[in-house]
């Protein structure tokens, strides 16, 4: 019984964007005749990873603005 739960797992529920990227490429390139139609339902990944970065560098803006504040008193 305890080999079965070490050897049982679970699929996660937010997959990284590199397993959603290769899980797409794959199926694709096998099954899917008109990706664009087949993904529209799906998260938009180049947009997803732009909002990412975005929202990263407003994060780190009041961090910048600190710096120079300090560097110029």
């Amino acid at each position: 019984m305890e080999s079965l739960l070490k050897e049982f797992e679970l699929e996660h529920k937010n997959p990284s964007e590199d397993a959603l990227l290769r899980w797409r490429k794959a199926v694709s390139k096998l099954t899917v005749k008109n990706p664009r139609r087949r993904f529209r339902m799906v998260a938009d990944l180049a947009k997803r990873s732009e909002a990412l970065k975005k929202k990263r560098s407003i994060q780190n803006f009041p961090f910048i603005v600190e710096r120079v504040t300090l560097d110029h008193f």
